[in-house]
């Protein structure tokens, strides 16, 4: 999960690999079945039929393992240090071909075309800006196979003005050993959250601060326009549940050109 920008506004300190390397030793634990991580691995396999994949923000390897277990060729990338060396040392992870990077840039050595580009939950969000986030797709274009299909799964966000922009503080996870605090602020202008998890235990705090520049559907659709690559279907999750006005996810693939999907009846 990676951030291009050296400071981002309101979070003075924060680069583009502080994320991974401040979630690194919690991520597996806190995240690990924060999707359905089996489910997907299954379908991106299918859609990759035997074709190579690139997963950006691939940290730990919860996607990436599952993969390769089903005989895929995966390549990742990661800002993360921390986190490219916590998937290195899983049993199978000398099987992933790792980059240490920007996906906004996706400099890789060597790519071959890719069947399927991945980049799952929320993952996108996590480039700062508008900008970053159309020079990362104009990338994946140019880096798929001529019917390879790039993949994205990301969270449907609340129309502007709806209740959850502001500042908020809740409990994220509570126990007799640990408290972790969820501080966020929300721009529904800027389209941002600013967050920390404040984890504390017995052994002192750390703080694990978050960022995420986030887009509706229709306006990812408009950036991949933009970058050559066309909409061929959108769920609401990795089981092909139909994408309907009220789900709060979506999984939506691009492709290039004449694309080898066509949107199913209330896909979109």
């Amino acid at each position: 999960m990676v951030f291009r920008a050296a400071t981002l506004q309101g979070m003075e300190g924060y680069d583009s690999s502080t994320y991974g390397d401040r979630f690194a030793d919690v991520y597996d634990d806190w995240y690990g079945d924060v999707t359905d991580a089996e489910a997907c691995a299954t379908r991106v396999a299918a859609l990759a039929g035997g074709g190579p994949v690139l997963e950006l923000g691939v940290g730990s390897g919860r996607l990436a393992l599952p993969l390769v277990a089903r005989g895929v060729a995966v390549h990742g990338i990661d800002s993360s240090p921390e986190m490219l060396a916590r998937l290195r040392a899983k049993p199978h992870g000398e099987a992933v071909h790792l980059t240490t990077g920007d996906m906004a840039d996706l400099a890789l050595a060597d790519p071959p075309p890719f069947a399927v580009v991945l980049v799952a939950f929320n993952t996108f969000f996590n480039l700062p800006s508008r900008d970053a986030q159309q020079r990362c797709l104009g990338r994946v274009a140019a880096l798929l196979a001529t019917d390879g299909l790039l993949v994205i799964e990301a969270f449907v966000p609340p129309d502007a003005g709806e209740p959850g922009a502001g500042s908020s503080v809740t409990p994220h996870r509570l126990s007799a050993d640990e408290v972790v605090l969820s501080v966020s602020r929300h721009d529904d202008r800027e389209q941002t959250i600013t967050g920390q998890h404040v984890h504390i235990t017995e052994g002192g705090i750390r703080l694990r601060p978050w960022f995420l520049r986030y887009a509706p559907p229709a306006e990812l659709d408009a950036m991949a326009e933009a970058a050559g690559l066309t909409l061929a279907w959108r769920h609401a999750d990795w089981e092909e549940t139909p994408f309907g006005p009220e789900a709060p996810v979506h999984v939506s693939a691009y492709g290039r050109g004449n694309v080898r999907t066509v949107l199913p009846p209330g896909s979109v």
